[in-house]
């Protein structure tokens, strides 16, 4: 008898996790990089793990994870616990949920290594906080996806306001065919401007194509823009990506082209950067695995 109890208790602690679909995922990749102007070839290494849960209960779908990384000997922890349903979206709230206009963003970022610095989350035009909550709005409209999000910096109890920010976030996608628009702006309690982002992509047969502007009118006054062009012959893509920042009208310029392969779970990629300082030249090799 004491053996059936110990059981049907045991039972009871373990169903609610037997529920749950659990997954584990993750991402490694090392990168050889040789700038033009340094003597020395050195790496870089990025390393994800995550363990995520999932499951359905009284018609919504619920999902959580567990995120680790380490970039470049720096490790840190993430989550997040998701829900949604046709009646009223999606809500996602965690130390890893994007703000919306982070959810939109990257559209012309297709550089395998760097670039990127023209999307509002990499400016310093978006900073970040402790907890993001974020609502997709169910489909009101095809092709329409409306998002918003709050999130909340881990202030000091004190009477200083600077301490304690809050950041706001809307953002819009409307998909006609194989065109896509996006529009978002963020609002920085800590900050006396607020971002704008606005894309444009393309998307036919092989070929992707995708245009992004994003301003700001504060101290650094940061007006950036990117293009890409994408190819995917198949087993991999031949890509290019430029990059303006304006700061102050300081105006910088990058670029870059590359090609990759793909091999199951293997990407392996060479890669070409240029820019108007010798620093922002070199050449890298990467080889990233995705599980």
């Amino acid at each position: 008898m004491k053996k059936i109890i110990a059981a049907a208790v045991a039972t009871a602690f373990v169903a609610p996790v037997m529920a749950a679909e659990v997954t584990v995922s993750g991402d490694l990749e090392y990168v050889f990089t040789k700038f033009e102007g340094d003597g020395n070839a050195t790496y870089v290494h990025d390393q994800d793990l995550k363990i995520a849960a999932s499951e359905e209960a009284n018609g919504i779908s619920i999902g959580a994870y567990i995120l680790n990384t380490s970039r470049g000997g720096t490790d840190s922890a993430a989550g997040e616990i998701s829900l949604s349903g046709a009646s009223f979206g999606t809500i996602q709230i965690g130390t890893d949920t994007s703000h919306a206009i982070s959810a939109i963003d990257e559209v012309a970022d297709k550089a395998e290594f760097e670039m990127g610095d023209s999307n509002p989350s990499y400016t310093g035009t978006n900073d970040a906080a402790n907890v993001t909550a974020l609502y997709t709005l169910p489909s009101l409209v095809d092709g329409l996806t409306l998002m918003a999000s709050f999130g909340a910096a881990d202030g000091a109890n004190n009477t200083a306001s600077t301490d304690e920010y809050s950041i706001n976030s809307y953002a819009a996608v409307f998909n006609v065919g194989a065109l896509s628009a996006r529009y978002a702006s963020v609002s920085n309690d800590a900050n006396s401007y607020d971002t704008t982002y606005t894309a444009v992509s393309y998307s036919t047969g092989p070929i992707f194509a995708a245009y992004q502007v994003s301003n700001n009118d504060g101290a650094a006054n940061t007006d950036t823009s990117a293009v890409s062009l994408v190819y995917n012959y198949g087993d991999g893509n031949i890509y290019t990506e430029q990059q303006t920042i304006d700061v102050n009208g300081a105006e910088s310029n990058d670029s870059a082209v590359g090609v990759s392969y793909k091999i199951g779970g293997v990407n392996l990629y060479l890669q070409r950067n240029s820019g108007d300082t010798v620093a922002d030249n070199g050449q890298f090799v990467g080889v990233e695995y995705a599980f």
